[in-house]
């Protein structure tokens, strides 16, 4: 790619009008409110950065992202990127699986949900819809547990728990996520998640505690048992 010289720094002829559509294709019909996509956000995030290692000024920085993108960036919102106030990647919205590390509290999230979880779409009566993933169980630390470690997951706050007051003996807990959700919706696709399972033993070893932990169950002289409707997850597990 042929590069030129401009005012505000480097800049590659021909790339602009790439730039320009990739964001009219992300923002086309899907800004809510004042706020543009996430993904939309993250491109624009990671160019100011690029040109902020070029030590360019924040008006330059504003200049180049109006020529490159068609977009233009308020003053305050590049000096809250460059100065590590906040970024689109904050609040645990990770927008797609490629950023989504392995990890033992991910292994251990994705069995609690093989198990015991619920994960689908809520229509909103706004026309939106939400990606939920829910855990609902009789055992509370179960249930806090697997809040703790999905917030870390999702690099978060935990959840809130909550009880279902019809009865008072189910806690629950969800968050949205449409990561997650793309990740664990069922049926269960065993070939997706091995890279998160079988990552390491530690992870492996996470995964059948989460299982069981939502599944299992103990008798009084130790056999340990285990039930699913899922007939390929049990004998995966």
């Amino acid at each position: 790619m042929k590069m030129t010289q401009t005012k505000s720094g480097l800049r590659q002829s021909g790339s602009d009008s790439v730039r320009r559509e990739e964001a009219q294709i992300v923002d086309d019909g899907r800004r809510r409110g004042e706020y543009r996509p996430r993904e939309l956000r993250i491109k624009l995030y990671d160019r100011v950065m690029a040109l902020r290692q070029l030590r360019l000024s924040n008006n330059k920085i504003r200049h180049v992202i109006k020529q490159e993108y068609g977009i233009e960036l308020s003053r305050c919102q590049i000096s809250g990127w460059v100065r590590g106030l906040h970024s689109p990647y904050n609040k645990g919205r990770i927008p797609s699986l490629e950023l989504l590390e392995p990890s033992e509290d991910l292994a251990y999230v994705i069995g609690a949900v093989c198990g015991d979880g619920y994960v689908g779409l809520v229509r909103r009566h706004e026309g939106y819809t939400l990606a939920i993933i829910h855990l609902r169980a009789k055992d509370k630390e179960f249930v806090e547990e697997f809040a703790i470690l999905i917030g870390r997951v999702l690099n978060r706050p935990p959840p809130k728990l909550k009880i279902v007051r019809s009865t008072g003996r189910y806690h629950y807990t969800q968050v949205r996520s449409k990561t997650l959700y793309e990740l664990l919706k069922k049926p269960v696709d065993l070939e997706r998640l091995r890279k998160y399972i079988e990552h390491c033993d530690k992870c492996s070893a996470a995964f059948l505690r989460g299982f069981f932990d939502a599944e299992g169950s103990v008798t009084k002289t130790g056999s340990i048992y285990a039930g699913n409707s899922d007939y390929h997850l049990l004998k995966y597990v």
